[in-house]
């Protein structure tokens, strides 16, 4: 969708402080909050019983966020004592947009935005973070914003734990609402940052690090198309076209690197009327839009529709031993078989599109 038409909550774009004017951006997010508020989840943290059908006992754990009313936490859920423990409970007035645990399970990076202050706004402006995954101590600063209406978000490791991948919006004109969208990868050891891609968004790396998959936005459209490229982003290639879906996003590997999710949302699903198709008015070109579950073979091909229940903010990871899928959405979060198949739900709460999956 045109940003200069409408511009919609988004996912995958304005949530994320992407392909709107800064103004919108600055408008949208304080929109989000609200909507956060006001009406996200307010379920309790309930595990599901796991059945008992004689399948191995997952293990692990899940860090996941929490969004309830007037609360955000995040938590770790253990697999062997069915608990949730909550690793950092979010102030008042501050936003975490996303989180991910790094591959050993014993750090999270973080994109934050810390409270602005008593009755100021929280526009979530976010910078990124590390916080000890055992839930000692506070966040603490990996890279500061050098601008006021600044934005990192979608962070992701590397399998070896050495570099971050994310995703930045930078101001070029405060004032004219103008900015830039880079996918960058930063080296935690050297502290040295990469350029990767224009407007890359939900970066997510092969098993053995040599892959990278992320989603384009076409900055005049905001269409969104899914691409791979090499680790540095050299050699992308486009393997699921704009015009397939109506949107997707939050793209991952299989454990054996073969096979590629992603969330999407196809053009039969349109929300849009006759009379607004007829005023020109067209739906987001990302979410918050329910989405199913799709995958495909890395060397590309036709995908293949997953699941028949749609949800709204989407995400994926793969189970530490490769076996299984573990799936977060605003009305919980799910284990499924890669094939889609044996779709359970694990915890009934609302969780945000953030989830990590640690031995």
């Amino acid at each position: 969708m045109n940003a200069d038409k409408i511009c919609l909550p988004s996912r995958s774009s304005c949530k994320s402080g992407y392909n709107c004017p800064m103004k919108v951006v600055r408008i949208f997010l304080w929109l989000g909050l609200l909507v956060w508020l006001v009406a996200c989840g307010g379920d309790a943290v309930t595990a599901v019983p796991t059945p008992n059908d004689g399948s191995p006992p997952l293990t692990g754990s899940l860090f996941y966020i929490l969004q309830e009313t007037r609360r955000q936490a995040l938590l770790r859920y253990d697999f062997a004592s069915n608990t949730s423990q909550v690793l950092f409970e979010v102030p008042q007035n501050a936003w975490l947009s996303h989180m991910a645990a790094s591959p050993d399970g014993s750090q999270i990076a973080m994109t934050y935005a810390p409270s602005p202050g008593e009755n100021e706004i929280q526009f979530g402006y976010t910078s990124l973070y590390l916080l000890l995954a055992d839930g000692r101590g506070e966040p603490r600063l990996l890279m500061e914003r050098s601008a006021e209406q600044e934005v990192f978000f979608n962070p992701t490791w590397s399998p070896d734990g050495q570099q971050i991948y994310y995703s930045h919006v930078l101001p070029l004109d405060e004032e004219a609402f103008t900015f830039t969208t880079t996918l960058e990868r930063l080296d935690v050891t050297t502290g040295e940052t990469m350029v990767l891609a224009e407007d890359g968004i939900w970066p997510r790396l092969s098993p053995d690090g040599r892959t990278l998959a992320y989603i384009h936005i076409d900055r005049d459209s905001l269409a969104a198309e899914l691409v791979l490229a090499a680790s540095d982003g050299s050699n992308a290639a486009v393997v699921v076209p704009q015009d397939r879906f109506l949107t997707l996003d939050t793209p991952f590997f299989s454990a054996d690197g073969q096979w590629l999710y992603f969330s999407a949302v196809s053009n039969q699903t349109s929300s849009a009327r006759w009379w607004e198709r007829l005023l020109g008015i067209e739906v987001a070109a990302a979410h918050n839009l329910p989405s199913l579950w799709w995958r495909l073979p890395v060397t590309g091909g036709v995908p293949q529709q997953l699941t028949t229940q749609p949800r709204v903010g989407q995400f994926g990871v793969v189970s530490p031993d490769g076996r299984l899928l573990a799936l977060s959405s605003q009305s919980g979060i799910y284990v499924m078989q890669p094939d889609g198949s044996e779709l359970r739900q694990v915890l009934s709460l609302s969780a945000a599109d953030s989830l990590s999956w640690s031995p």
